[in-house]
C-alpha cells in the first residue's frame, strides 16, 4: 500500500495496521511495536504515529496497558439466544478455554425477591454461589447465584474453581435442566465487581438474571451475572410472524 494514497499520512499508518490485525500478522492480545518502533519503520514523525495509535484505540481495535504497552483487542464473546447453557459450555463451543475463580459459597438466607421465586418459606436458607468466569484466563463475568440448599451443599463438595455447575448438576447428580427464565439489561459496575472484573468503577456491563427449573418446573437456582461489555453480547435471530 503506498503511502501518497492516503493523506494525511497518519490515515495510512492506521490502514496499515488495521490490514496487519485483519491478516494475523498480529493476534488478539498481541503487543503492537513500540511508537518508537513504528517512527523508525515506516520513517514517520512521533506525531503522525501517535495519532495513527490512538485512531485505532477510539475504534476499538486496540488498547493501551499502562506501563506495558498496546494490545490488539480480542473481539466480543458472542452468545446466540436459542438454548439453555452455562458459560462453560458456551465458551468450549467457541474453542475458549473457561476458567473459574471461586469468591463465596456458603448457606444464607436469600433476600426477600429471590426467595419467593425459588418457592422458599421466610427465612428459609438457599446456597449462595460466586464465581469469577474467565475466558483464556482473562475475567469476562461475575456471576452472584442462589441455589436450592441441598444442591449446592452437594456441588460445595466439588473443586469450585474447576467444574461446569450445570454438566455437573445433569452428568453426575443427574439433575436434568429443562427450562429457564431470562431477563437481560445494562448497568454500571459497582466498586466491587469492577475490582473482580479487573474494570473501572462504572464501565458498563450486561446484567442477566436467570432462573433455572428442573423437571416438573420446580426451580434450583436464581444466578445474576454481570458480563464485561467490551468482552461479551448477545444475539438472536428474529423471524417475522406471518399475517
Amino acid at each position: 500500500m503506498s503511502p501518497a494514497r492516503f493523506s494525511p499520512y497518519y490515515r495510512w499508518l492506521a490502514e496499515t495496521l488495521r490490514q496487519e490485525i485483519a491478516q494475523g500478522v498480529y493476534k488478539p492480545g498481541d503487543a503492537l511495536p513500540t511508537e518508537h518502533a513504528l517512527m523508525q519503520r515506516y520513517q514517520l514523525s512521533s506525531t503522525t504515529v501517535r495519532r495513527a495509535v490512538q485512531d485505532l484505540v477510539r475504534e476499538g481495535l486496540i488498547y493501551r496497558k499502562a506501563g506495558k504497552g498496546t494490545f490488539v483487542k480480542r473481539s466480543k464473546i458472542e452468545e446466540h439466544l436459542l438454548h439453555l447453557t452455562s458459560f462453560a459450555e458456551e465458551m468450549q463451543s467457541r474453542h475458549i478455554k473457561p476458567n473459574f475463580k471461586l469468591v463465596s459459597a456458603k448457606p444464607v438466607v436469600p433476600p426477600a425477591e429471590i426467595a419467593r421465586v425459588l418457592g422458599l418459606v421466610p427465612r428459609q436458607q438457599a446456597f449462595y454461589l460466586e464465581r469469577i468466569q474467565l475466558a483464556n484466563r482473562e475475567p469476562i463475568a461475575l456471576a452472584q447465584g442462589y441455589w436450592r440448599l441441598d444442591i449446592g451443599v452437594e456441588l460445595a463438595r466439588h473443586d469450585l474453581n474447576e467444574i461446569s455447575l450445570y454438566e455437573t448438576l445433569e452428568q453426575q447428580f443427574h439433575i436434568p435442566l429443562v427450562e429457564a427464565d431470562e431477563s437481560i439489561g445494562a448497568v454500571s459496575a459497582t466498586a466491587d465487581v469492577a475490582r473482580k472484573l479487573k474494570i473501572r468503577p462504572n464501565a458498563p456491563l450486561l446484567v442477566r438474571r436467570r432462573l433455572t427449573y428442573t423437571s416438573e418446573m420446580q426451580p434450583v437456582e436464581y444466578t445474576t451475572t454481570f458480563y464485561r461489555a467490551d468482552q461479551y453480547e448477545y444475539k438472536v435471530r428474529l423471524s417475522r410472524r406471518a399475517t
